[in-house]
């Protein structure tokens, strides 16, 4: 009976860690956005085209990755990256990234003057 009882609960420990892991991988490739939206129906002059909203959603999605590969790149501690990137998520155009990011120098390769 408790053979049965432990069988039971480890199949159900384990099916649920595999979903768990199975969803963290999915990602969907296509932006979707609202048709109609609540605004449209007030303000109609005020709303973007559908096709005007998907391009701003993949620009901040583009800016997004490329802030997120910057961070990475950057020799700061462990612990402030964490903290960063989570500024990053909840807002990519905070000052505080801003400020990391402007701290960066570049530096051109191939230009000797």
């Amino acid at each position: 009976m408790k053979n049965t009882r432990y069988g039971i609960v480890g199949c159900v420990i384990f099916l649920m860690g595999f979903n768990h892991v199975i969803a963290q991988e999915y990602q969907p490739s296509k932006i979707e956005v609202k048709k109609h939206t609540v605004m449209e129906l007030y303000e109609p002059d005020l709303v973007l085209s559908v096709d005007e909203r998907k391009q701003l959603k993949k620009k901040r999605k583009n800016t997004l990755e490329r802030r997120k590969r910057i961070l990475d790149t950057l020799t700061i501690t462990e612990r402030r990256r964490q903290r960063l990137l989570k500024a990053l998520h909840k807002n990519p155009f905070s000052n505080q990234l801003n400020k990391a990011l402007a701290d960066i120098e570049f530096e051109e390769e191939g230009m000797d003057n």
